[in-house]
């Protein structure tokens, strides 16, 4: 029908925003921006504007789950950076993995289903990349049918104790060792408390145990013995993009990071040490062929030595083995990582690697409402877990970078650790983008430039 078109052409400038069974309002008032444009054109009359306007369709949502609409309006976002707002005119090719994406769903799908009501998680977001980078999966939400926001690349929450190993890589660059003995016990710092999460102090620990049981006292006092902005210059070098405050408190993870960035953060510890920047657009062509963008991978960027990449990997096959994020552990594969929580629950995180892929996961709530203790331990170990089992199963087994160990710790993996972590959550949304109606010289080019921003081809 008219009213069915308009919705449908109303919907391209921004097909998230304009998502019918999303937003029906939304969409139909887009629509309504169309017919008028119709009607001045002269392509309808005021007739059949006034009667397609009262027209409501039947919407019925689609059986499946809508597959990959994150990662493409996140590919979408990166085009115009490379080949401006003409993005219909060209073919992209990616790094993107459509059987990947489908695990990735299915582990975060079965993962909230199971457990979200019970522990009050309403959302949950993953990012799997391989070790350079490339990213092979992007989840941003439970629903991208129900709330197109993407969590994976747009949520600014607080990472908890998943920060902790920019404080660790810091303290080995500064001299330390993971054998080193710390002492955990009541603290004073400045004024500030850092406690762990049982209340509980365990004394005269090693740096690894410290690291694996997640220890706040130690990774403050670090902190705090390190400096807090050598810490912060750390995790800028490794890629993390948003605003560090350089406090001691930083150190259990006090400020907002994005999925994306901290699993892209992670990626040198997969590799062996190299920085890298998280990409998914390989190539970019134009209708005709000609090739307008190529990813060229970058010549090495060291962002920490051989040795501290083999430290850092003893500590976070140590949490996966024996530590807080057993439950993450795959059983045949050397798996490392580390676990996050923030005070009061609001959030939940556990980012690891293997040699293949390195994958984040964070579980939470849009409001920031606290989750029933809900650890990184837990749910979002799970989740990696299940994603991880699933998206490795073809592969060959093959050690961890900076690490002779083949095949993981066969403990109890059934153990669902507590842990020690930091402060409250915070969430930025990104406001919606205006809508922008251009000058035309033609009815039909009037048409797409005011409500796509192109010309006809």
């Amino acid at each position: 029908s008219l009213t069915e078109a308009a919705m449908l052409a109303g919907s391209v400038k921004a097909p998230a925003r304009y998502n019918p069974i999303a937003d029906a309002d939304a969409s139909l008032a887009r629509a309504g921006v169309v017919l008028q444009a119709m009607r001045e054109t002269g392509f309808i009359t005021e007739t059949e504007q006034r009667q397609a306007e009262t027209t409501r369709p039947r919407i019925v949502a689609s059986n499946g789950t809508p597959q990959a609409g994150y990662f493409t309006d996140w590919v979408i976002s990166q085009l115009n950076g490379i080949v401006g707002q003409d993005v219909a005119a060209v073919i992209v090719e990616t790094s993107f993995d459509l059987g990947t994406q489908d695990m990735a769903e299915r582990a975060i799908t079965q993962g909230l289903d199971a457990e979200g009501e019970k522990i009050h998680a309403g959302q949950a977001a993953l990012v799997a990349m391989t070790p350079d980078g490339a990213i092979r999966a992007m989840v941003g939400g439970r629903s991208y049918a129900q709330s197109s926001f993407n969590r994976a690349t747009d949520a600014v929450r607080q990472p908890g104790s998943a920060f902790k190993p920019f404080v660790y890589l810091t303290a080995f660059e500064n001299g330390r060792t993971p054998d080193d003995i710390m002492h955990d016990g009541p603290i004073n710092i400045r004024g500030w408390k850092p406690s762990d999460f049982d209340g509980k102090y365990k004394g005269d620990i090693t740096l690894t145990e410290a690291f694996a049981e997640s220890s706040n006292v130690i990774a403050a006092e670090l902190t705090d013995q390190l400096g807090p902005k050598e810490v912060a210059a750390t995790a800028k070098r490794l890629g993390i993009t948003s605003p560090l405050e350089a406090v001691a408190s930083l150190a259990l993870g006090t400020s907002g990071v994005t999925p994306l960035e901290l699993t892209g953060a992670y990626a040198p510890f997969a590799n062996g040490g190299n920085g890298v920047v998280p990409f998914a657009i390989l190539r970019v062509r134009s209708k005709t062929g000609k090739i307008l963008y190529q990813h060229k991978p970058g010549a090495p960027n060291p962002v920490m030595s051989q040795a501290n990449n083999s430290a850092m990997t003893k500590l976070m096959v140590q949490t996966v083995t024996t530590g807080t994020g057993k439950a993450a552990r795959l059983a045949e594969r050397p798996t490392a990582g580390k676990t996050g929580t923030t005070q009061d629950f609001h959030d939940a995180w556990f980012v690891g690697f293997t040699a293949d892929l390195v994958t984040g996961v964070w579980v939470g709530n849009d409001n920031a409402a606290p989750m029933k203790k809900v650890t990184g331990g837990g749910l979002p170990a799970r989740i990696f877990h299940a994603f991880m089992e699933d998206a490795e199963q073809d592969l060959p087994v093959r050690p961890l970078a900076g690490s002779e160990v083949l095949v993981a710790d066969t403990g109890d993996a059934a153990a669902t650790p507590t842990e020690a972590e930091a402060a409250p959550a915070a969430e930025a949304t990104p406001p919606p983008a205006p809508v922008v109606a251009e000058k035309a010289q033609d009815p039909f080019e009037k048409i797409l430039n005011s409500l796509f921003g192109g010309k006809p081809n």
